[in-house]
């Protein structure tokens, strides 16, 4: 009997702390947000391919390939770096593949057994890449400004 009403007691907390309301909600998301900013921060990997790969495009098509392209009317600088802030920001786009290798590691099911939002796992690592991509693009903005600049100058 006693293992019966612990159980009910233990129950019936486990769906109060759920349903706190959009408040706690929004916790939840900032907690498992910062604990995917931490995540990507101790993943050096992750930091020099969303970091590097971008300065290497510009550098790349702007140097190497800016001047054997013509495109009449338009600088080749100008139509460049659009497509490279797209390309970007669609390669950083690891949201679903990150959330696949929580759920295959368990780390959803702990979350699951937490009193938290269901949707602060999806809301957090959503928010956690939006931030290192707009990190991204905010490197891409200084690199391209330098290097469209320069191919200016160079009248590439």
């Amino acid at each position: 009997m006693t293992s019966t009403v612990a159980a009910a007691d233990s129950a019936a907390a486990l769906a109060r702390s759920r349903d706190q309301g959009p408040r706690h909600s929004l916790h939840d998301v900032w907690v498992v947000t910062r604990r995917n900013l931490r995540h990507i921060a101790r993943t050096p990997q992750l930091i020099a391919f969303s970091t590097v790969q971008p300065i290497l495009f510009v550098l790349l098509f702007v140097y190497v390939f800016g001047g054997e392209i013509r495109i009449p009317g338009v600088r080749y600088v100008d139509f460049l770096l659009p497509g490279i802030f797209v390309q970007t920001v669609l390669f950083g786009g690891t949201t679903a593949v990150a959330l696949s290798t929580d759920m295959a590691s368990g780390m959803v099911d702990r979350f699951r057994s937490l009193p938290m939002a269901r949707s602060a796992v999806l809301a957090g690592r959503t928010f956690a890449d939006l931030a290192r991509n707009i990190f991204t693009v905010l490197i891409l903005v200084v690199v391209g400004t330098y290097g469209r600049d320069r191919a200016l100058r160079n009248r590439i």
